[in-house]
């Protein structure tokens, strides 16, 4: 491939946008990175991306933009997640060119309860994050004659160590199950959580930059598919890394933690128990909800990219996220009481 003169990393610094960051610098590219606070070094940037014009050295056009930037959180207001995913694509998509090979970094949950992007009824996605990013996806469909299109599910640490550069999202669990905030893993046991690395992302963006401008829109569907682990093996990984970890470190070990589907949980223990909670506990159970809808998917993802097993990889995240939030990592959990 010819070198691209300028890249651009939006999102620089996040879980993902720092490992295609490395990536770019592992095959001899000097991309720029920009994220809100900026970062190290001469080549990144700091922009508040679509509230403000941009650094001018950030100004287009560029050979390649990858744009990872995104608040993956699923428990914002909708405005919030439209001013977070929709409106940093469109002023992201300023800076492009009619040349620029545009690589939108996108999740494979955001076909939501249909299983396409077509809809823009909220009720059609489970939470605003899918609903704002099947937004941005029609978007670059619309404004870019060719882009690329890469989805992928839960994202964990690098496939050696575990490591990430930020930890959240699914590292709710791992403290969640330290501190007792929940009673009981509210999932389904046999379906499926669909995993990938940082490094799984990073390395087929590579790919497809060295591919060049697809003509026309080019989707990548990245993950497992239907070898994903089980969400109660998936669990018990985690259970493993944690009391491993705790026993390195001479913390009792965690229990098990028994599994009630969401359709007994919210049908008949909630509404039984909430009465009896306080409010921190009320608090906690609400802020969980948000999770069933991606711990009780029975239908695999239809992946193009199938990646390699990912349970290690999720044990060392877990391990790795202990490592680097020791003090969480260590608390005894508490029996919940009325």
């Amino acid at each position: 491939m010819t070198v691209p003169a300028r890249i651009l990393v939006t999102g620089a610094t996040g879980a993902v946008g720092s490992a295609v960051m490395r990536a770019l610098r592992a095959v001899g590219h000097t991309p720029h990175g920009v994220s809100r606070r900026g970062g190290e070094g001469e080549h990144h940037s700091a922009w508040h991306i679509g509230t403000e014009e941009p650094p001018q050295e950030l100004r287009g056009p560029w050979d390649t933009v990858v744009h990872c930037a995104a608040d993956t959180r699923w428990n914002l207001p909708d405005e919030d997640a439209e001013d977070a995913n929709v409106v940093p694509l469109r002023a992201v998509l300023s800076l492009a060119g009619p040349e620029t090979h545009f690589v939108h970094l996108s999740s494979s949950f955001v076909t939501g309860l249909h299983g396409d992007i077509t809809s823009p009824s909220r009720d059609a996605y489970r939470n605003s994050y899918e609903w704002s990013k099947a937004h941005a996806e029609r978007i670059v469909n619309a404004e870019r004659d060719g882009a690329d299109i890469v989805r992928f599910p839960i994202v964990m640490g690098s496939r050696a160590d575990g490591a990430l550069d930020r930890y959240s999202g699914f590292f709710w669990l791992p403290a969640a199950m330290c501190n007792g905030a929940v009673p009981a893993l509210v999932a389904e046991e046999k379906g499926l959580l669909d995993i990938v690395s940082t490094d799984d992302v990073a390395e087929h963006v590579i790919r497809l930059l060295d591919s060049g401008k697809p003509q026309g829109h080019r989707l990548s569907v990245l993950g497992r598919g239907d070898g994903a682990q089980r969400v109660g093996d998936a669990f018990d990984t985690v259970l493993e890394a944690l009391n491993d970890w705790r026993a390195e470190h001479d913390v009792t070990p965690l229990d098990r933690l028994p599994y009630v589907t969401p359709q007994q949980w919210n049908r008949f223990y909630l509404p039984f128990a909430e009465e009896y909670l306080d409010r921190a506990q009320v608090l906690k159970v609400t802020a969980f909800r948000a999770y069933q809808g991606y711990l009780s998917v029975i239908d695999p993802f239809e992946v193009t990219v199938r990646v390699a097993d990912t349970r290690d990889v999720l044990y060392r995240s877990i391990r790795r996220w202990a490592d680097t939030h020791g003090a969480s990592a260590r608390r005894v959990p508490r029996p919940w009481r009325a």
